[in-house]
């Protein structure tokens, strides 16, 4: 009777309906990287966000970190785009103004240039007239060259403030891709990103752009002078500056994109293999720790998605500003030498011409250590989005 009682209970327990819900809560990635960003150590990526702020002042919206949350939404990031590009137009006519002053000396002392070269060919007093037109147009080289300065002072100044962002971001970059099972990755990448930070930026500073300031300056003394000539001279300094950093950027790219490839083969078949052994040899919960280490991968390849762009942005707005500056200054000879052409000597117009050609060499410099940064973030980010796939 015991026994008929208990399976009688066991019955009316087995028939009693059990409610569950059909779905999961859906967690919003927004919340995920809001969650994961609270474990990290932000702080020198914050203080290169402060140092952007000061710098980019009235042009742009104030940028924070927590702005990762609101770039991962589609609506979030095409709006901080058009901020940014509105911001960097403005920044660029406001530029074009504040060098007016210089278009206007330049302007001036060609005028004056060309008056003295006119008395010169009518009067007899040719020496005293020759002598003057060369005081005038080596003020006017001087008056150029001070801005050529400040435009490789300005470069040189946003690949550091590029060189502090990459800093700032590669080891937050590497320890997610070491969460993420990324180990041969994380441990190549390691030294060869810094190694490529280091090396591009000390060559660029260091070598590159004063390189094209030596050979601008022996440009403007080959055009003044009709017997001392140093064009060949010039021509070889171009092309050691250029030809280095076209060396340096093939050989980093080569290595990173090369080594890059095998790490990742290696830690998608280690992944793999750890996901089979976990749910095959652990009884009972290794379906369950299988499914947690893909929450895991997932989670963190989303928080470096997420840095990875942000951290594009920061260079990208670093890079811009600078590139704009020259960019005016360049706008600013090129529309004086064409102002001055009609009414001045060759001398005058090709000095302009030749600052500005020069310029756009420390422009190119600039440009192509942002796009090196960027592919090496590019490269770290989808090395563990390639992982997951091979998974």
């Amino acid at each position: 009777m015991k026994k008929l009682f208990i399976m009688l209970t066991i019955v009316v327990l087995m028939t009693i309906p059990v409610q569950a819900e059909d779905k999961l809560e859906q967690i919003k990635p927004e919340e995920i990287i809001e969650n994961q960003l609270e474990n990290f150590d932000l702080n020198k990526l914050e203080k290169e966000v402060d140092k952007l702020n000061k710098e980019t002042g009235e042009y742009l919206p104030a940028l924070q970190v927590t702005d990762i949350i609101n770039l991962f939404s589609k609506q979030g990031l095409e709006n901080k785009f058009q901020e940014i590009v509105r911001g960097l137009l403005h920044y660029f006519f406001d530029e074009i103004v504040i060098n007016s002053k210089l278009l206007g000396q330049l302007i001036v002392l060609a005028m004056v240039v060309a008056v003295l070269k006119n008395f010169q060919a009518n009067f007899a007093v040719s020496q005293v007239s020759q002598l003057a037109n060369g005081i005038t147009y080596l003020v006017l080289a001087i008056v150029a060259l001070n801005s050529f300065k400040v435009a490789i002072t300005v470069g040189q100044g946003t690949i550091q403030d590029m060189v502090g962002v990459m800093y700032a971001i590669i080891p937050l970059l590497l320890s997610l891709l070491i969460s993420m099972g990324n180990l041969a990755s994380a441990s190549l990448f390691h030294p060869i990103t810094f190694l490529i930070v280091n090396t591009l930026s000390t060559i660029v500073k260091n070598f590159v752009f004063p390189i094209i300031f030596l050979s601008t300056v022996l440009e403007i003394v080959d055009n003044i002078s009709n017997d001392f000539k140093v064009s060949g001279l010039v021509s070889l300094l171009r092309q050691l500056a250029m030809g280095a950093l076209g060396v340096v950027t093939t050989i980093f790219l080569a290595a990173i994109i090369t080594q890059g490839t095998v790490a990742t083969v290696s830690d998608g078949v280690t992944i793999r293999t750890a996901k089979y052994l976990t749910s095959n040899f652990i009884p009972v919960v290794g379906g369950f720790l299988s499914s947690a280490l893909d929450v895991m991968i997932g989670g963190s390849l989303l928080i470096k998605n997420a840095l990875g762009l942000f951290s594009v942005l920061i260079i990208l707005v670093f890079c811009s500003f600078s590139v704009i500056k020259i960019l005016a200054l360049v706008f600013i000879y090129r529309f004086a030498a064409a102002i001055i052409q009609p009414v001045s000597d060759d001398q005058t117009v090709n000095c302009l011409n030749i600052l500005a050609g020069n310029l756009l060499r420390i422009f190119g410099s600039v440009v192509v250590v942002g796009v090196m940064f960027f592919v090496v973030i590019i490269i770290v980010v989808g090395t563990a989005n390639f992982t997951v796939m091979m998974r």
